[in-house]
């Protein structure tokens, strides 16, 4: 967690009825985060409302879902929730692969700061992980334009796949993960711009 994580100042209550287990290897920050905010953990899953889990195939995931029907949700849910001053819908964090964009972990490069802020809180919102480094960790490169250190860096590695902001929207739009090769950015196509006579 970064230090900026570790800075943010809980609003006082605003975990108040939530009484959380945890499943898996979940950083200590993300507990007392939880816990600066009124939160409880419990030892056994029947006991929670929520389910705070990275891995959401894991057994007590399902068993947690299916059978108490209790939310689960990433550590992300507490850190976003916190740094926006109120708790956020429980549904867009959820770690089971069923997401859209599970298992993404995507780059914003070239973009606006507005279409940034979009498109990080619709992959995240799908399943998906964004950040502005771009490291081993990334999966995706979305640039608007075929150009840049970052794209030319990914165009050299096999695993990260380059593709343009539309690739996210008509994702959500079809509700499947599209095939990245249709939206790399170097299929783009520039209308010349025509010059005027005078």
């Amino acid at each position: 967690m970064s230090d900026d994580q570790e800075a943010m100042k809980v609003p006082e209550e605003m975990f108040k009825d939530v009484k959380f287990y945890l499943v898996g290897d979940i950083d200590p920050q993300v507990v007392q985060l939880l816990k600066s905010g009124k939160a409880k953990e419990v030892s056994y899953n029947a006991l929670a409302t929520h389910i705070i889990a990275e891995d959401g195939d894991s057994p007590e995931v399902g068993e947690s879902r299916e059978v108490f029907d209790l939310p689960v949700v990433k550590p992300s849910w507490v850190i976003l929730s916190v740094r926006c001053g109120a708790r956020l819908p429980e549904n867009g964090f959820s770690p089971e692969s069923c997401q859209i964009f599970f298992g993404v972990t995507a780059c914003l490069s070239q973009v606006s700061p507005e279409d940034r802020s979009t498109l990080w809180a619709l992959i995240t919102f799908y399943g998906g992980n964004c950040q502005l480094n771009f490291n081993k960790k990334c999966t995706h490169l979305i640039v608007p334009e075929p150009k840049g250190e970052k794209y030319e860096y990914a165009l050299r590695r096999d695993s990260i796949k380059p593709v343009t902001p539309d690739w996210v929207l008509d994702s959500i739009s079809d509700k499947t993960k599209k095939e990245e090769a249709s939206y790399h950015p170097r299929l783009i196509l520039y209308e010349e711009e025509e010059e005027e006579e005078e």
